[in-house]
């Protein structure tokens, strides 16, 4: 229920305004012309102001007072308005034009940010979780040394993009296979890492992370892992499942 007010004593009455679209409470002055009170309406109810059919009802919603129509110059006043009682906003139009049905979402023109565009923005919870490494940045560059941006580097000297590859486990069981899509440096950690797209989908991702991309495969068959857990060679497609693997 919405509920307008005009003034204090008798030169401001509260009222509630109700509508197909909403319900409040309002604060209008007596003294103000109907063709200002329909103004103020519109973003309330959604209803133009030639559109709308204003009924005033007793404080209960039950009983209808009167109907605020005829000549908009008059005052809200010239009405036998009082404190807490009503006023049922309905629209005298038919076309889709005339009102705006506020839970109509199709009406409503969106604008939704993609996930690169979110990335690089720096007033952001993301980057502020980034900078101050908290939730899933939390471990971003624990244990950093001087020389951690390097970390990796000779193991991963000897890696190229394209290699066939068998992705060694932490826990010891059944390698995975796969094929090196991305070999160096990302923004997410320091030190090397190696982009593989895995033959069957066990991966994470399709080889983006927090928005960018390194490499294309597959969704769910990107992983990046440690140089030092990969084996290149001739390992020919095998269908592997396997689990807790130490990857990003």
């Amino acid at each position: 229920m919405a509920s307008l007010t005009i003034g204090g004593g008798s030169a401001v009455v509260t009222l509630f305004v109700e509508s197909e679209n909403s319900s409040s409470e309002r604060r209008f002055q007596k003294s103000q012309t109907i063709e200002e009170l329909k103004t103020r309406l519109e973003p309330i109810v959604g209803i133009r102001p030639g559109d709308q059919k204003i009924i005033l009802f007793d404080a209960a919603a039950t009983a209808p007072v009167c109907e605020i129509a005829g000549d908009d110059s008059k005052m809200l006043g010239f009405y036998p308005v009082d404190n807490h009682m009503v006023l049922k906003v309905s629209s005298t139009s038919t076309s889709a034009a005339g009102q705006l049905d506020f839970n109509d979402e199709s009406q409503v023109d969106k604008y939704v940010m993609g996930d690169d565009e979110y990335d690089q923005r720096t007033g952001t919870v993301r980057a502020f979780k980034r900078r101050h490494q908290i939730g899933r940045f939390a471990d971003a560059k624990s244990a950093m040394s001087i020389d951690e941006e390097d970390e990796f580097k000779s193991e991963a000297e000897g890696i190229e993009v394209g290699s066939r590859c068998e992705v060694a486990m932490s826990d010891g069981g059944f390698n995975r296979r796969g094929t090196v899509r991305f070999v160096g440096k990302t923004q997410f950690r320091p030190g090397y890492w190696v982009g593989v797209e895995y033959d069957e989908p066990v991966g994470k991702h399709s080889g983006s992370v927090d928005g960018t991309a390194y490499f294309g495969c597959n969704p769910g068959h990107g992983s990046f892992v440690r140089p030092d857990k990969v084996t290149t060679g001739d390992f020919p497609e095998e269908d592997l499942f396997g689990s807790d693997l130490e990857e990003m």
